[in-house]
């Protein structure tokens, strides 16, 4: 665990470097976020003035018992997911094209990171509707299944995570359709760094250790007043979003040096070709 914890450490140093030579980086994942915020007050509203009644009988069910969903309610969870991951996939595209040509030396603005993306649209749009179905899919397994099924479930789930998990530099990067992407993706990662594989990173756990004294400010603040506690907890969630979005940020230059690693061999200037060679490992 400390092993992991300090290689993580290192990427995302490593990270954070080419995040320090162009800062408008983290813009990107502060547009995707208002994006998605803004659709999903609009969709939600809609789909509670739509399924109303669905909704109030779904209120009524017994406890202990699971609330089936429609199929228009279906319909539009996965409509739902596919606005979502449309926005999200089209930002981490500009992110990650930027991000490569920085690191390979270029000087790639936010505005070309953009316009990569909206040449990729379709192809956006595409893969956001298969990822979303998939997941949709998934978790409508996992909730009519009994335990075992839910096992194998999570395992499907976790090698569908591995096999796309370089989707998206594979889209910024050459454009390829979904289906192309997909095997190029699950391609360059069995090459790269083999199968059954476990991930030898975790920057969700470095930022939740940095978030951790955060926590402090709204007790603290308690303990001198109202006010004072109200001052608290709104520094702590300020906090909270600045680390967020430099997750987001520094997640998807990794994504674009191990895309890079992958596809050349060659290590990226900035970071460490152990580090990046150790990120999967086999499981054991």
């Amino acid at each position: 665990m400390f092993d992991r914890i300090s290689r993580t450490w290192d990427l995302m140093s490593q990270s954070l470097d080419v995040l320090r030579s162009d800062k408008e980086l983290m813009w990107l994942p502060i547009c995707s976020a208002i994006a998605c915020i803004a659709i999903t007050v609009v969709m939600l509203s809609g789909g509670t003035l739509l399924f109303l009644p669905q909704l109030r009988a779904m209120g009524a069910v017994a406890p202990g018992e699971h609330p089936q969903l429609s199929q228009g309610m279906w319909v539009f969870t996965v409509l739902f997911y596919i606005a979502n991951y449309c926005i999200v996939i089209f930002f981490n595209v500009a992110l990650i094209s930027i991000a490569s040509d920085r690191i390979a030396g270029g000087h790639a603005t936010m505005n070309d990171g953009l316009q990569a993306a909206w040449q990729r649209k379709w192809v956006i749009l595409q893969w956001a509707i298969l990822a979303a179905t998939v997941g949709v899919l998934l978790r409508a397994l996992e909730d009519r299944m009994g335990w075992l099924g839910r096992l194998v479930i999570g395992i499907i789930g976790i090698t569908w995570t591995l096999a796309t998990y370089l989707v998206v530099p594979v889209i910024a990067a050459e454009g390829l359709g979904p289906s192309e992407a997909l095997a190029r993706s699950a391609q360059l990662f069995t090459e790269t760094w083999g199968e059954q594989l476990v991930g030898g990173f975790s920057f969700g756990v470095i930022f939740m250790l940095l978030g951790l004294p955060a926590v402090l400010l709204p007790i603290y603040g308690a303990t001198l007043g109202r006010s004072q506690m109200i001052l608290g907890t709104i520094l702590a969630v300020v906090y909270w979003l600045m680390l967020a979005v430099i997750n987001a940020t520094v997640q998807g230059i990794f994504m674009a040096a191990l895309y890079r690693y992958a596809t050349t061999k060659e290590v990226p200037p900035g970071f460490n070709g152990t580090d990046l060679q150790d990120a999967w490992q086999p499981r054991t």
